[in-house]
């Protein structure tokens, strides 16, 4: 392996790199494999400086702990093994578990707890045969998701649609982004404004629970919403995970909640994709109509291809050719 190894920087993005994390980058990247010891440098600014020095010395920053410790990752991996059909009981949970770092640690969960909590979330159901899994813990488990989070959309889909706020981009928001599990860690910065403008935009009836707004913002962002600043890189990771969420929610519209909402979520996943607000969708839809072009004709008072008809001489000049051939063809049907 290296010989030398250089780490450039203790920061990813706007967050702090663990002293633990950076140790063991510079490990992986320098074992030795019989040669000479491995030199490594770390490239820091001074602000950090303390900070990296002091984990880098503390023994307790490298202990290992089982990640199944907490009832909330226990449950998720649990519900995997009661998915593949190997646990239905708590004996069946036991014997897998004995197998696990954490019985190694000693570690001794509440599997009947555990239990009760993937009922809670409706992930499981109790029967004569033992445990067994619910469509919507299928679903948490095929996809990967929390059932915590699954049954988190399922309920805020059942009011945004109980209450008629499809059209409503900030209460779409507020039902992706109010879930206890997936995590959207960080700092808005100069734009911590734009948490009080979602939350004044999020409509009455609806209750942002302390620790949600942040995931509601980053949401609102990404269905076309306004600029997070520094937090955008991680708006695009959620945009990026709604593949996943868009097929749980599909899934969940089929065998679970029979919303009827199919059109409505092929839609949405268009529009997280491209980050067009619900305004612009129908102007999107037209051939050649990107988002920007669509913010252009709808600060024009356009709403559709009738719409463009009625400006198409008033801005011959105004845009430019392309642009105007392609409303152009859609004024006139060719397209």
């Amino acid at each position: 392996m290296a010989d030398v190894v250089v780490v450039v920087g203790t920061r990813r993005g706007h967050e702090g790199v663990s002293a633990a994390e950076i140790r063991q980058m510079v490990g992986r990247a320098g074992r030795r494999h019989g040669g000479a010891t491995c030199e490594a440098y770390v490239i820091l600014d001074d602000e950090d400086l303390d900070d990296i020095r002091d984990g880098m010395n503390d023994p307790a920053g490298y202990e290992v702990k089982s990640s199944l410790e907490s009832c909330d990752n226990l449950v998720f991996h649990l519900l995997a093994e009661v998915c593949g059909g190997s646990v239905s009981d708590e004996q069946e949970a036991e014997s897998w578990y004995s197998r696990s770092f954490g019985a190694f640690q000693g570690l001794k969960p509440n599997f009947k707890r555990a239990m009760a909590k993937l009922m809670e979330y409706g992930a499981v159901e109790e029967n004569p045969l033992g445990y067994m899994p619910t469509k919507m813990g299928t679903i948490a488990s095929e996809l990967y998701f929390h059932p915590a989070d699954v049954k988190a959309w399922k309920d805020n889909f059942d009011e945004v649609f109980n209450m008629g706020l499809e059209r409503e981009d900030s209460a779409i928001a507020w039902a992706l982004g109010s879930v206890p599990v997936m995590a959207a860690p960080g700092d808005f910065g100069k734009h911590r404004f734009v948490l009080s403008l979602c939350k004044e935009a999020i409509p009455a009836g609806l209750e942002v629970k302390p620790g949600m707004l942040t995931k509601i913002t980053l949401w609102w962002s990404a269905l076309g919403g306004p600029s997070v600043g520094r937090m955008r890189n991680q708006m695009l990771g959620l945009r990026d995970d709604f593949g996943r969420i868009y097929r749980a929610l599909l899934r969940m519209d089929k065998e679970v909640a029979m919303w009827g909402k199919e059109v409505f979520f092929k839609e949405l996943e268009s529009r997280v994709r491209k980050g067009i607000p619900v305004h612009l969708k129908e102007l999107c839809k037209l051939p050649g109509i990107t988002k920007g072009r669509a913010d252009y004709l709808y600060e024009l008072g356009v709403r559709d291809r009738n719409g463009i008809r009625d400006i198409i001489d008033s801005i011959d000049g105004e845009v430019d050719e392309p642009f105007l051939n392609d409303l152009r063809g859609i004024a006139n049907g060719v397209f």
